[in-house]
């Protein structure tokens, strides 16, 4: 499969605007103050995106790169704008990098009875001990592949990727041999160069970058394989 490398501006909304800490509960939702595009027409092929969430405490904690969970608000908003017009072989899946966990939510068909299913994962897990490795969600982003080879994959990790494997180097190596499309939505600062392959998609976060983008980019990921579907540039 060929992969692209695209840089696309994202965004983290300042800590007071959105969310909660608190886990087990749901980010509130941002509402209608930006656009993401049109979602387009289903997929001709069978999509699988699996959403990859860390709830370490260098993202969720006081002075985290996500403090109040609005990443979740966000993630939600594109999955609804794609449901609304889904299919039953879209798929998406949450997996967190607490594994396993009660907050890991299986391939979903992206539509709207699936969307309610969906929205039970996106929220730190009530039982998710703040791990900062990304290696055994990883593992299990493969698994959740491999079981649907007739799938175009698409793996989409939301992390500030300050790793506590024991083995980072191997665990970013693992993430450029998933076998599919590999988005990095980088949460609170930039990697330095060549910390992922030139065939991950990345997108950068910060703190001053405008409403929507973080939304923006999950939506890029889950309409790639949409046909007419169009993704309205950040402001």
């Amino acid at each position: 499969m060929t992969k692209d490398d695209r840089l696309l501006p994202s965004a983290l909304l300042p800590g007071h605007l959105l969310g909660s800490t608190e886990p087990g509960r749901p980010a509130k939702d941002p509402g209608p103050n930006y656009r993401l595009g049109h979602p387009g027409r289903p997929s001709p092929v069978p999509t699988l995106l699996i959403a990859v969430f860390d709830d370490s405490g260098s993202v969720i904690g006081l002075r985290g790169n996500d403090p109040l969970s609005n990443r979740y608000a966000e993630v939600r908003r594109a999955f609804s704008a794609v449901a609304r017009k889904g299919s039953h072989h879209e798929l998406a899946a949450i997996v967190h990098f607490d594994t396993p966990s009660s907050g890991e939510v299986g391939p979903t068909p992206l539509t709207r009875p699936g969307l309610i299913r969906l929205r039970r994962g996106l929220r730190p897990p009530v039982d998710g001990a703040g791990t900062s490795e990304l290696g055994p969600s990883l593992e299990r982003a493969h698994e959740i592949a491999e079981a649907h080879p007739g799938h175009e994959a698409t793996l989409v990790v939301f992390s500030d990727f300050q790793l506590f494997d024991i083995d980072p180097a191997e665990a970013l190596s693992r993430l450029s041999a998933f076998p599919g499309r590999v988005h990095a939505v980088v949460l609170g600062s930039r990697l330095p160069a060549g910390v992922l392959d030139q065939w991950t998609t990345v997108s950068s976060i910060s703190h001053d970058s405008p409403p929507g983008v973080v939304a923006r980019a999950l939506f890029a990921s889950l309409v790639t394989h949409r046909p007419g579907a169009r993704i309205t540039a950040a402001p």
